[in-house]
């Protein structure tokens, strides 16, 4: 909210939450609302990867209807993949959630992280985006998940490949892990056991 634009804006844009207030005030509450023509390049680089994974969970955090991109970028290049760590990490078309959760960092310019949950199987997905050069040790406090169990987690970094990697237990709502320098982490999470059940937060 107290971003100024560095460009010759020179303001606060709040682009998103701004265009939704003046769809609420001067047309109806539920006229769609979208960015098109969007890119913030680097597509044949990690960088540009982890913009693009940030872009997306900052779109559906905020409740963006339509995105569309000027230009696809190359098939496998690293935005490309990216994209698919949202929308087919595991050559399955698996997805990452639909129903917005919210995700609170301390630092988003270094590390931010968007989770939602998935109405086909419950699963909670968490998207972890690294943004520094090196790694960073993080504690997913999982306020208003019940249960204990073990966490499927795939990677992007710069060897450009999305990659499964061990599983990790998690319990008493916490989990931890490191997440290398310049990479897109998702933790699926899997649904509450039978007798639990997603408590708000």
């Amino acid at each position: 909210p107290a971003y100024v634009d560095t460009s010759y804006i020179q303001d606060v844009v709040q682009l998103i939450p701004r265009m939704r207030s003046w769809t609420n005030t001067h047309y109806f509450s539920d006229v769609p609302i979208a960015i098109t023509e969007y890119n913030w390049g680097a597509e044949g680089h990690i960088n540009g990867a982890t913009t693009q994974a940030d872009i997306y969970g900052i779109f559906g955090r905020e409740g963006l209807d339509i995105a569309t991109r000027w230009t696809t970028p190359a098939t496998n290049s690293p935005t490309y993949n990216a994209m698919k760590m949202y929308r087919n990490y595991d050559g399955n078309k698996s997805t990452f959630g639909d129903v917005s959760v919210r995700a609170t960092v301390v630092n988003p310019d270094n590390l931010s992280a968007f989770a939602a949950v998935r109405n086909s199987d419950g699963a909670l997905t968490v998207m972890v985006i690294n943004k520094v050069a090196g790694s960073t040790p993080v504690t997913l406090s999982l306020a208003g998940f019940a249960g204990t169990g073990t966490a499927k987690v795939w990677q992007l970094t710069s060897t450009n490949v999305i990659t499964a990697k061990p599983d990790i237990s998690y319990a008493a709502n916490s989990l931890a892990i490191t997440v290398p320098g310049q990479s897109i982490t998702l933790l699926v999470l899997p649904p509450v056991p039978p007798g639990f059940a997603l408590q708000s937060a």
